[in-house]
């Protein structure tokens, strides 16, 4: 430990920011949702999945477990201890990768900076601080990794590949999109000069049947397919390209990475013929970012899917100059701090500075909503009125819980939609404020517009849920969509 005692200090020192943050909410709606049936599991016994097809590995094993183990402590499985599940994989993830590296031989000093990259990475540690279980399934798919590293002249440990196959089966338990990750055995197995096609194939086999006996009990009660991503395929290619560049990574760090690649493609060849386990890694760092940068573009609704490729673009930088590593790592630092986009209002527009990857991750806590909250009673003045706000009905509970914000929560029930929480203040009880999901709830609004009540809904919730492809300025303050109408008003009430 004494030789590592920089990235010790490094990693304390990422805990206490990650610590900072536990108390702040949970933002996540996917994360809501997974504390919602991990709850439901532990008081009721009844199997639920927050989202198709299902994640077995945290939703089944790792979060039931806990859950059960605070009930008897008479506590029950909470957004904090969620957010505390997400910091603790986060450090377990940055330890193991930065003793990957080092295994492989590298200096501690080029391992302490591809690490301080993986930990700054912008959906790294926006998943850290909240997020869904992507850094969960990348410690599982780095500990399959490391498990395959060997001396070459070691007789082929079966224990360590399947200790391998298994963590692998429970990064897909993690994330479904992780299966596309297998490609890790099959390039071992040809790396291997003790291995070949053939056990390539068996290995194949064993995988499968692993995955299978993980995802057992979510085919017991019934597969279902993953949420349709809603785009064109031109939309897919143009978001996906979009996404990539200014919200995966940054730019400058777009572009290093892309040059890791296309400088790395024409070595194949010749690093395979490199002596294990460095032919396995070289390889297996241009295949798996290659085929998930591909994936992206078939589904590019969230960014935080690109995250299985940093740690293996990492590999690719760790032996490159000084220069190139030392400039990756300042341009990961300085993209947490300030970046680019060329979006406003999802308005193309010139390239302009926004808050970096930090800010970014941390504003959308519900600790920060708090002024917004306080600017929607702006909408209350004159008729009676129905607010859609660009708030989750966690944001309202988290400071009516602190009492930072005075309002009255009541349940909603249509026959045919979703319950939906309500928002009462003390003083005017002639408005309601609605989370954003109340701009969906059709039939609810049309009795509320027929009853003379004014529909005022924030531009920003229009735009994402009525106009998500519209690049034309929106300058209007009064839109239709279906049979309703609607007032807008921008974030700052106005």
């Amino acid at each position: 430990m004494k030789r590592h005692w920089v990235f010790a200090v490094f990693v304390v020192l990422y805990a206490a920011l990650l610590l900072a943050h536990l108390d702040r909410g949970l933002a996540s709606l996917d994360g809501h949702g997974i504390v919602r049936v991990t709850r439901h599991f532990v008081d009721h016994h009844q199997l639920e999945v927050s989202r198709p097809p299902g994640h077995p590995t945290t939703e089944i094993y790792l979060f039931p477990a806990a859950g059960w183990f605070l009930k008897l402590l008479s506590h029950s499985f909470d957004g904090r201890v969620y957010l505390a599940f997400q910091a603790f994989a986060a450090l377990g993830t940055l330890i193991l990768f930065y003793e990957l590296v080092c295994r492989l031989g590298a200096a501690r000093w080029r391992a302490m900076l591809v690490a301080v990259c993986l930990a700054f990475s912008a959906q790294y540690f926006s998943n850290a601080i909240d997020g869904e279980e992507f850094i969960f399934g990348l410690f599982f798919i780095l500990l399959a990794v490391r498990f395959l590293i060997v001396p070459p002249e070691m007789p082929v440990p079966f224990h360590r590949l399947l200790l391998s196959i298994s963590c692998f089966a429970f990064a897909t338990g993690c994330r479904p999109e992780l299966i596309f990750a297998a490609a890790i055995f099959p390039i071992y197995c040809l790396a291997h000069p003790k291995l070949s096609w053939k056990d390539a194939f068996i290995t194949a086999l064993i995988a499968a049947v692993a995955v299978l006996i993980v995802w057992l009990p979510i085919l017991i009660i019934g597969l279902r397919a993953p949420y349709n991503a809603g785009m064109s395929f031109r939309e897919s290619i143009l978001a996906g390209g979009y996404k990539l560049i200014f919200q995966c990574f940054t730019v400058p760090v777009f572009g290093l990475f892309c040059w890791l690649l296309l400088t790395g493609i024409p070595q194949i060849r010749k690093r395979l013929r490199a002596p294990f386990p460095e032919n396995f890694v070289f390889a297996m760092a241009v295949a798996i970012p290659l085929v998930f940068f591909a994936l992206f573009f078939h589904y590019a609704t969230k960014p935080a899917f690109t995250l299985a490729a940093v740690p293996f673009l990492l590999l690719l930088a760790v032996d490159r100059s000084k220069t190139l590593l030392v400039t990756l790592t300042i341009a990961t630092l300085f993209g947490s701090v300030v970046s680019i986009d060329i979006f406003r209002d999802r308005h193309l527009v010139h390239p302009f500075l926004i808050p970096g990857s930090y800010f970014q991750a941390v504003s959308a806590k519900p600790f920060y909503k708090l002024n917004y909250l306080r600017t929607l009673s702006r909408q209350c003045a004159g008729e009676p009125s129905i607010v859609i706000a660009d708030a989750w009905p966690w944001d309202f509970e988290y400071h009516m819980a602190r009492g930072n914000f005075a309002a009255r929560e009541k349940l909603l029930t249509t026959p045919g939609e979703k319950d939906l929480p309500a928002f009462y203040l003390p003083e005017n009880h002639n408005c309601i404020f609605l989370p954003r999901e109340g701009a969906l709830q059709t039939r609810r609004l049309k009795e509320w517009q027929s009853d003379g009540r004014t529909l005022k809904l924030d531009a920003a919730v229009y735009q994402a849920f009525f106009a998500r492809y519209d690049t034309r300025p929106l300058s209007i303050h009064s839109v239709t969509a279906g049979d309703l109408s609607f007032s807008l008003f921008a974030a700052d009430g106005n």
